[in-house]
């Protein structure tokens, strides 16, 4: 009997590992399908294997999950941790049992060590990028069925090209790029013998040999062409060559434009637009060499319309040096026309992309409220499928023996209290979550009101310096700004949601209070220390005590306590 129940046990942990996994490979196409078209919902996939996963038991769906979270923090620029995700996922790989690897599969961690040499790359230390492409490379050579071996080892032959173009050293950046294109013409895939052509234009574009540029440019419109022929429908608009091939189109606006011939430039960049349609991750560059474009056509008009129309358009905090750039246009434009209060709304944009870009994390670059509606939906479709596979568990156990409905029933007490034990974790996570938002904005909003009067003040001593007529009213809007600044924003209802509460306790302990002696004890209440109101308040340090002092003496505080302790008593 007691074998009988020990076989039991182990088929139901056999059934739920199995469940566990499909689960996973589930999730994990998920993070696939979703990594181009919607990044966020695919980290929303991704970041739930890691909730259910398995770590002491790894799995290559699990390995693949790491890698893919990886990628898409690396196209966010968020390099640490992309390269921490891969280096779990190597970590997981070697945890994997010989015997349950698929050699077919040996290729995850060549690929691997190629995208961690890939973010080296992007922050130019050549050295530890070329280490690890040689290291992707002997990984490759190593193993005879790896798939895509070939694809693999013409792909670093690549990059390693790349390296030795940035450096200057087109022989050997050509010989690397020679190396890949006859491994690609073996295989004779068209969209990898385009992406080659691409490489060779672009190292000729560097040495500015243009008979070889447009040689190469030719013979990718006619790979172009002859692969077009083997789609039907709209489907060749989605293919790798319609995006290499838009790529080179690119390519040669750039020449065109850092040449200063903006009309030719704009024709390369608008078709290139045309071409990348459908890879919307690829558009924000183009679109802003657009409007750059127009710039330099002095069409102001429609340097203007471009420039907002991009800036409308581009969501995703990866492509805020496309944003940057747009807004750019528009700050040369309003700066040549004069157009200071259009110019005041610039400025202050690109401040707020500059203190967003330095609080930016992975947990502030998802919209909590649609991460966790995704993350229920998910929960609940998983929690009714487990509700209805252990139903007739039970329901099989019990026709067997009575005692197997006991031990059926210890199971899924345990599995429901585990999940409400989750459930109050998650919840008290995304509240704490929210509050340190909350309070990384309240920060925020009052380090931007303080550039801003300094940006303000500076325009001001400027028009007031040209003593023209024309000027008058412009100075005194800019003063207006400057005193009705406290007033407009919003600081106290954002510091309330944080500390709900706070300005009433202490308006209750002294009606003395000033405006301003609120704001400072609202500070003290931040943790921000004396030289950080220093700088924020634009007064001196010694100022700053003297305002604690008469502060300490308005609220009656013992002199044996400081105001800080009594703040923070409240």
């Amino acid at each position: 009997m007691r074998l009988f129940f020990i076989f039991l046990i182990a088929c139901n942990i056999c059934i739920g590992q199995q469940d566990l996994n499909k689960e996973i490979n589930s999730l994990r196409d998920s993070v696939l399908f979703y990594k181009n078209s919607d990044p966020d919902k695919a980290l929303v996939f991704g970041f739930e294997v890691l909730n259910i996963a398995d770590f002491s038991n790894p799995i290559e769906s699990l390995v693949g999950v790491h890698a893919q979270i990886g990628e898409i923090l690396y196209y966010r620029g968020l390099y640490a941790d992309a390269i921490s995700f891969y280096d779990e996922a190597i970590r997981l790989f070697l945890a994997i049992p010989l015997e349950f690897r698929d050699e077919k599969k040996i290729s995850l961690p060549p690929w691997i060590l190629v995208n961690i040499g890939n973010v080296y790359y992007i922050n130019n230390d050549y050295e530890k990028a070329t280490l690890k492409y040689n290291e992707a490379l002997l990984n490759f050579k190593l193993f005879e069925n790896i798939k895509n071996k070939n694809f693999g080892i013409s792909t670093v032959y690549d990059n390693l090209g790349s390296i030795a173009q940035v450096k200057d050293d087109f022989e050997l950046s050509i010989e690397y790029y020679s190396k890949a294109y006859e491994i690609r013409k073996e295989n004779n895939k068209i969209e990898d013998l385009l992406f080659s052509e691409l490489h060779l234009m672009r190292v000729n574009m560097r040495q500015q040999n243009m008979f070889n540029v447009n040689n190469h440019f030719v013979e990718i419109e006619k790979l172009y062409n002859q692969e077009k022929n083997n789609y039907l429908g709209d489907d060749y608009s989605k293919s790798y060559t319609t995006r290499n091939y838009g790529f080179a189109y690119k390519e040669m606006g750039n020449y065109y434009f850092k040449a200063n011939k903006y009309e030719v430039a704009k024709d390369f960049f608008e078709k290139s637009q045309e071409l990348l349609s459908d890879f919307p991750h690829e558009l924000p560059p183009v679109q802003s060499k657009i409007a750059e474009c127009y710039l330099g056509l002095k069409n102001y008009t429609k340097a203007i319309a471009s420039a907002k129309q991009n800036i409308k358009l581009i969501k995703l905090n990866l492509y805020n040096k496309s944003k940057i750039n747009n807004y750019k246009v528009l700050e040369k434009i309003y700066h040549e026309k004069g157009d200071f209060n259009n110019l005041i709304k610039i400025k202050d944009s690109l401040l707020l992309i500059s203190i967003a870009g330095y609080d930016s994390n992975v947990g502030n670059k998802m919209s909590d409220l649609e991460t966790n509606i995704v993350l229920s939906k998910k929960r609940s479709e998983i929690n009714q499928s487990r509700i209805i596979y252990n139903t007739y568990l039970f329901i099989l156990i019990i026709c067997f023996i009575i005692l197997a409905f006991s031990l059926v029933s210890l199971r899924l007490n345990f599995n429901l209290e585990k999940e409400k034990s989750k459930k109050i974790f998650n919840e008290k996570l995304i509240v704490e979550n929210d509050l340190n938002y909350k309070k990384v904005e309240l920060l925020n909003k009052s380090k931007f009101i303080s550039q801003r009067n300094k940006n303000l003040n500076y325009l001001l001593e400027s028009v007031e310096d040209n003593k023209r007529n024309s000027s008058s009213q412009l100075s005194l809007k800019i003063k207006h700004l400057l005193r009705t600044e406290n007033l407009n924003d919003r600081f106290e209802k954002h510091f309330e949601d944080v500390y709900p509460g706070f300005f009433k306790t202490l308006i209750r302990d002294s009606n003395k209070l000033t405006q301003n002696d609120l704001r400072f004890c609202a500070y003290l209440k931040m943790n921000l220390s004396t030289d950080e109101i220093a700088k924020l308040t634009s007064i001196s340090i010694r100022t700053v005590e003297s305002k604690k002092y008469r502060v300490k003496k308005k609220l009656k505080i013992r002199k044996d306590q400081s105001l800080t302790g009594f703040i923070h008593s409240i």
